[in-house]
């Protein structure tokens, strides 16, 4: 019997943070791992790469759409043979996992070790959740369906903010048990051994290709200016949902990561031969507009779309 455990949560939340714990806490058992990245590169899968970790990459797409669902079918069913005892998802962003129990029962003849729904973790980003959740069904779902919330970055809001979103998280899953984090730094154990027993067991995602937002994929071959790319990020960062990647640059390797106007840039310990960078929106004209005359202004040639 293999044990599943969904991470879910909004672009930026956590969600690899929380992975890279459960990795560790679990070190002593065979694991497998599913990376469901929105864009058509994985930028996450470069964040949790560990020898002896058994790990399948999804990409261009919710795992929970029809766009992609066939795949992720395949994956579980692929990783099923893999004697793992352990199995960790990590959904995209913007994933509505209503119907992930469905899916499991679906896949049940094929599978060749059986696999154990254990729960499902949400990850919600305390700074931007409250302004998301209107926009976005999918994040409504993914607290609906959780069995635990991770309520992260709580260094960076207020008590009342904090009351707001556990008051809310309350109305839309009763009784589910709110861990507040920064970092995601909490005891992993007391959340996946005491999960509570959600009511609803299955739904209906909606993932569809017309609720798709736009992924843009920047690339360069050569080395980038810091200052240059960091005033370009800026730019364009507020019609974003995310944007993330990594780039090589004049002071060495970095690796991107920026939710809204929230850009970090930090250097990265490995390597990287060519900069590539996933840009998230809802608004694709906009957004490509947004970005060629950025790209123009700052950094014209250097970085390009593909």
């Amino acid at each position: 019997m293999i044990q599943v455990y969904l991470l879910t949560g909004f672009l930026g939340a956590g969600k690899t943070t929380l992975l890279q714990s459960l990795i560790d806490t679990y070190q002593d058992k065979k694991i497998g791992v599913i990376i469901n990245e929105f864009g058509k590169i994985n930028i996450d899968a470069r964040l949790i790469e560990k020898d002896g970790i058994e790990t399948a990459e999804l990409s261009n797409g919710s795992i929970f759409c029809a766009c992609i669902k066939d795949k992720f079918v395949d994956s579980l069913i692929e990783m099923s043979a893999r004697n793992i005892e352990l199995l960790f998802i990590e959904a995209s962003g913007l994933a509505d996992p209503a119907n992930m129990e469905q899916i499991l029962s679906a896949i049940k003849p094929h599978t060749t070790e059986e696999y154990l729904m254990r729960g499902s973790i949400c990850i919600i980003d305390g700074k931007n959740f409250l302004k998301m959740i209107d926009m976005l069904p999918a994040l409504e779902n993914q607290v609906t369906y959780a069995n635990a919330v991770i309520l992260n970055k709580a260094d960076l809001i207020d008590f009342e903010t904090e009351q707001e979103i556990k008051k809310l998280v309350d109305e839309k899953n009763p009784g589910v048990k709110v861990f507040v984090t920064s970092y995601c730094n909490t005891d992993i154990r007391e959340i996946t051994d005491n999960f509570s027993v959600s009511l609803k067991k299955t739904g209906r995602s909606t993932n569809t290709y017309e609720s798709r937002p736009n992924s843009f994929i920047l690339h360069s071959d050569s080395l980038l200016n810091l200052k240059e790319l960091g005033h370009f990020l800026k730019e364009i960062a507020l019609d974003s949902f995310r944007i993330k990647g990594f780039a090589a640059t004049d002071i060495g390797p970095v690796e991107i990561n920026a939710v809204g106007d929230d850009i970090v840039m930090r250097q990265w310990k490995e390597p990287v031969i060519k900069t590539e960078i996933v840009v998230i929106s809802s608004v694709g004209i906009k957004m490509l507009s947004k970005i060629s005359n950025a790209l123009g202004k700052h950094l014209d040639g250097r970085l390009k779309l593909k």
